[in-house]
């Protein structure tokens, strides 16, 4: 398996402010067996460019938190922000992502802890990411909506090398029927929101998110009415349940299947 360089997310979204806990110690002691200071810096999205800061220089075993708290409107004015640790300082303004392997592993991979939180609860996930693609397509089945007392929403991340704001359509499906719901806006080099209680799923519904021209990781994201509890769990992509054989091969036969089921629909409106 081929190792890319990883960055690992800073988030936020409406009403939830977004963590980031860096701990730098790596999960095994045979592939990557990195000592020497580096230099942590924040990278976000201006479009034309990408922008970074030197937040942290961190040695082996040092832990450091980033918030979206303390941070200017403007570093999180797309709700998202990629943490990456160099092994020297960056340029304040760069045209792609880095590319130089810092922290990096494969069994385990190495990943911090990002999430979101408010006055009374804290949700978070083992977060790491490569540069997306910038010709790729997202499929994903949304099993994660919960009812009663819950607002419902789908986050989709997106980063890639390139720093430009390319919006793109997301199509939502009710896959027992492969009826379109609706379409809705997403942004890459972002996190977008999107608020699924409008469309009024119910317990029996499973929902098929598609985006033909985006790649993204996707979270089902829940916050109790009274703020008072936070779930959030990514979707993961078929290869991820395919144990023997071309995992690839595998979802690429199964995404393409859904895919011209939907495509069948949308070309019929």
């Amino acid at each position: 398996m081929l190792l890319l360089t990883m960055f690992f997310p800073l988030m936020k979204t409406e009403n939830l402010d977004g963590f980031l806990d860096l701990i730098y110690a790596a999960p095994n002691n045979w592939e990557n067996r990195i000592r020497k200071t580096i230099y942590m810096h924040l990278i976000w999205s201006e479009n034309s460019h990408w922008r970074t800061r030197l937040v942290s220089v961190m040695k082996k075993g040092d832990i450091y938190r980033l918030n979206t708290k303390d941070l200017e409107l403007n570093v999180m004015q797309n709700n998202l922000a990629l943490a990456y640790p160099s092994r020297s300082p960056l340029p304040e303004k760069i045209s792609s992502l880095p590319t130089e392997k810092t922290w990096f592993s494969e069994v385990p991979a190495w990943r911090n802890t990002s999430g979101f939180y408010n006055s009374f609860a804290q949700v978070s996930y083992q977060a790491d990411m490569e540069p997306l693609p910038s010709k790729a397509s997202l499929m994903t089945f949304h099993p994660f909506i919960q009812f009663s007392e819950i607002e419902n929403r789908l986050v989709v991340l997106n980063a890639t090398n390139s720093p430009e704001l390319i919006e793109s359509k997301i199509q939502i499906y009710n896959s027992s029927e492969m009826k379109l719901i609706a379409e809705e806006k997403v942004v890459t080099n972002s996190l977008t929101t999107i608020y699924l209680d409008k469309f009024e799923f119910q317990p029996t519904d499973l929902p098929i998110f598609y985006c033909p021209n985006m790649a993204g990781i996707p979270f089902g994201l829940g916050i109790s009415k009274d703020s008072k509890m936070l779930s959030m769990e990514h979707t993961h992509p078929p290869a991820s349940l395919v144990l023997h054989g071309n995992r690839r091969t595998i979802q690429g036969k199964i995404k393409k299947n859904w895919i011209n089921r939907m495509k069948s629909n949308y070309d019929a409106l």
